[in-house]
């Protein structure tokens, strides 16, 4: 028997979902968790295109993945976040999220603060600060798309947007240099990242 560990919602996210899902690659770089997967953001289906992608493998250890998101993306999947496991990307979302790690779940967060066509900005320190208080490894994460959804909630280009395929790069675990500050290892995070969808990194 199939545990329901999201609520009998899995049946729905494979339904609206699975049209989207395009080449995966590096499934076989997931460590047992708990870890930390820091990966940009594409659109808003990137949460669910991870538990679609990710759901045979979670299923393994009996644990969601808990997604740190901002307020639009509560609003959205509102009132079913918290099945998703999604919290605010806050201080306290932080927290909630240490909370989580200790108890061995995955947390993932879409670290970048921008979308531009062939370009990652460096990401929000988050990542790495939840992986160095944590002692857990990082998982760099790389999401591509025909056409990125920018600015973030253009409705005709959240709709068209649904209609493509998206890769999934799944790089190999590492564990924050803790001699390094937060920024240098979130620059080297961000670069791990835009190896992995060949980005190049814009500075500031």
């Amino acid at each position: 028997m199939q545990t329901k560990f999201y609520n009998g919602l899995e049946a729905f996210i494979h339904f609206i979902f699975k049209n989207q899902i395009g080449n995966i690659r590096g499934i076989e770089n997931l460590p047992p968790p708990p870890f930390v997967i820091a990966a940009n953001h594409v659109s808003p289906y990137d949460p669910m295109l991870l538990v679609l992608v990710l759901y045979s493998w979670l299923k393994k250890y009996n644990k969601k993945i808990i997604f740190l998101v901002n307020r639009k993306m509560i609003v959205l999947f509102a009132p079913f976040h918290k099945y998703f496991g999604m919290f605010k990307g806050t201080k306290d979302g932080l927290k909630e999220a240490l909370n989580y790690l200790s108890r061995g779940f995955p947390v993932a967060i879409f670290a970048n603060r921008d979308r531009k066509p062939n370009q990652l900005k460096r990401f929000h320190m988050g990542p790495v600060y939840l992986g160095s208080k944590a002692n857990v490894p990082i998982i760099p994460v790389g999401v591509k798309a025909r056409e990125e959804v920018f600015p973030s909630w253009h409705i005709g280009k959240i709709i068209k947007n649904y209609f493509y395929k998206k890769d999934i790069i799944i790089g190999k675990p590492y564990i924050v240099d803790q001699n390094k500050t937060l920024l240098k290892n979130t620059e080297e995070l961000t670069l791990k990242v835009a190896q992995l969808i060949n980005k190049e990194i814009v500075v500031g």
